[in-house]
């Protein structure tokens, strides 16, 4: 192990330090036993980006003496090397630093994943529950322009029966007048006949007999 340690030290990514005695030994590990979750947190609003440290927060996920996000780090950092390797490497790291065990960041990540999983739970019951409220909202405004629609349907056709009633009877009354007219027009023009008529019979009676003689006074 002190070889590995050595070497990782070299390389920058663990320091080694001497223990004291006087040290205050190391809490216990924080477990599913030690640590209950709290209930699930509130809704998230539409479009809010992901808040790690909120989520964990408000799941009630407690401090951990090494986070998982560390142990990722260290694991990234050490791509390079074989599983194998990388494995010694870790545990060499764990038996050289006794400030923290393994145990820390698989507790914190177990913690962590079920607070995750609480917070995707939610999202997917605002989901459900936004899904319901919006399919509701549209059956109303679906129904209500169908309303609509429909009373404006019924409207036009009230409005083009009246439209068509009326064209009719201004059609009617239209003819009725012109048959008025053509009725007094007729009637004129046999009226003016019969006058024209009679006052040429009178006019030759003038020009037949002319007017009579007078005789003169002595």
């Amino acid at each position: 192990m002190k070889g590995v340690m050595g070497f990782l030290e070299k390389a920058g990514l663990v320091r080694m330090e001497v223990p004291h005695e006087d040290a205050a030994p190391a809490p216990p590990p924080v477990t599913e036993t030690t640590a209950a979750l709290p209930p699930a947190a509130a809704p998230v609003p539409i479009g809010a980006p992901l808040k790690l440290d909120e989520i964990y927060a408000q799941a009630g996920v407690p401090a951990s003496l090494y986070p998982a996000e560390r142990l990722l780090r260290l694991i990234e950092g050490l791509s390079a090397m074989d599983p194998g390797t990388r494995l010694m490497a870790i545990q060499a790291m764990d038996a050289a630093d006794e400030s923290w065990t393994i145990a820390d960041p698989l507790a914190d990540a177990q913690t962590k994943d079920q607070a995750l999983s609480m917070h995707a739970e939610l999202l997917q019951l605002n989901l459900q529950a936004l899904e319901r409220d919006t399919l509701a909202r549209i059956e109303t405004m679906t129904a209500r322009r169908d309303k609509v629609v429909d009373d404006i349907r019924r409207q036009m056709s009230e409005l083009d029966a009246l439209m068509n009633r009326e064209v009719s009877r201004a059609a009617q009354d239209i003819a009725g007048q012109e048959a008025q007219l053509q009725a007094a027009r007729e009637h004129t023009a046999v009226q003016l006949a019969s006058l024209s008529q009679l006052g040429q019979q009178l006019q030759n009676l003038s020009a037949q007999f002319g007017a009579p003689a007078t005789t003169p006074k002595e």
